[in-house]
């Protein structure tokens, strides 16, 4: 979400003076932010920070103190990811009361926001329902706007308008494998992907590929993330391969240094499990990827896998091992393949730049006001008074 943040920024900063509010050092931000105002977003000065805007853009349990702080400032709250969703995947580690915060941090966006961004149809109709049920369409907005373009509006992920050049050697040292060999991603590890279907069928991709690499990346956030499927995923690599001399486990690379890592790679495989996660998640590391050139393999993929798929630039697969192995070592062994893939994922993600698919939220800002459906302010002893604290 701080990428996104960033990105969204930067899209709307050629028509907007736009203030990035970060909750780190801003100087972290600053060195790629492009020229962008970025400013310390702390809790409790978000009064301060609000001075002088027309409009702001908001986003998970950090709009919480915005809508105590800055009432009187017109927002549109980001829902792209679902985090009520995400996190029941982290139920049994971090217990109810995480689920009772998301929940409530949710229903007060969805009662004091006056425009909202999803990321694709699906979520479209999951926050629509959302919406109806906390009282926000109805005879007052319904009929002169039944399609909703004013209240809901998709903005999934973006890409950098310029193409990735990034640079094979450096990428590989980088995440510390080989300069030769194929190299399989999977990425970052959270509760709601399945690495070890993958696992599975890693012996039969190297049956046919014996020098393929598959790497994986460890978690930045290891105090706010459970890691119950990376910690499996990693016992059961070091059980198929003590000397981690195929399955590899990276740190957490830095964001500019993407192009060089989809320069180093063959292939992007992403497997999540089965559920209402995956039914509306939109798969950001697919669309990076295809900004990188490098085609995808998709389990449980979302909208954004069939939408590859379709551009003949990614791969869907049923859940089974034998035939991912199949389709893995398949693709790894058609060089052509895979560059006519590469090329038709390029050009996937180069529809999709973050001006382009910020062109909603830019129509909105360009008009921005309270919505007179919002909710009033919370008061001091509102069911919301410790999201505040």
């Amino acid at each position: 979400m701080g990428i996104r943040a960033l990105e969204l920024a930067r899209a709307l900063s050629g028509e907007f003076a736009v203030r990035l509010l970060v909750p780190n050092d801003p100087g972290e931000a600053r060195e790629i932010a492009g020229g962008l105002e970025v400013v310390a977003g702390r809790q409790g000065a978000l009064a301060d920070a609000a001075r002088g805007a027309e409009a702001a853009v908001v986003s998970g349990h950090a709009a919480n103190g915005w809508f105590h702080q800055a009432p009187g400032v017109p927002v549109a709250a980001d829902l792209y990811d679902p985090f009520p969703v995400e996190n029941l995947h982290y139920a049994r580690s971090l217990g109810e009361g995480t689920a009772r915060h998301d929940r409530e941090t949710l229903a007060l966006a969805l009662a004091r926001a006056d425009f909202f961004l999803c990321a694709s149809a699906e979520q479209r109709l999951f926050y629509a329902g959302a919406l109806f049920g906390a009282g926000r369409i109805g005879p007052r907005n319904f009929p002169e706007d039944p399609a909703l373009a004013n209240l809901l509006a998709i903005v999934p992920f973006g890409t950098p308008a310029e193409p990735a050049l990034g640079r094979r050697a450096a990428g590989r040292r980088a995440a510390g494998v080989l300069e030769s060999g194929p190299l399989v991603l999977f990425g970052g590890v959270y509760d709601w992907y399945d690495p070890e279907l993958l696992l599975a069928a890693w012996p039969g991709v190297k049956s046919r590929h014996p020098d393929a690499r598959l790497l994986f990346f460890e978690n930045p956030n290891l105090a706010s993330t459970p890691q119950e499927a990376f910690e499996r995923a990693r016992r059961r690599a070091r059980e198929m391969d003590p000397d981690a001399r195929s399955i590899g486990f990276s740190p957490w690379l830095p964001y500019s240094a993407r192009a060089d890592l989809y320069a180093a790679a063959d292939l992007v495989v992403s497997i999540a499990s089965e559920g209402l996660e995956t039914e509306l998640a939109y798969r950001t590391r697919l669309l990076d990827a295809a900004w990188g050139g490098v085609p995808a393999i998709a389990v449980g993929g979302g909208s954004l896998s069939r939408e590859l798929s379709l551009a003949g630039a990614g791969f869907e697969c049923g859940r089974d091992a034998a035939a991912l192995a199949d389709r893995i070592a398949g693709l790894l062994g058609d060089p052509a393949g895979l560059a006519q893939a590469g090329a038709a994922a390029r050009a996937f993600a180069a529809a999709r730049t973050w001006k382009a698919v910020a062109a909603p939220l830019a129509a909105w800002c360009r008009s921005a006001r309270v919505d007179p459906g919002r909710a009033p302010v919370p008061q001091a002893g509102s069911r919301w008074k410790r999201l505040f604290q």
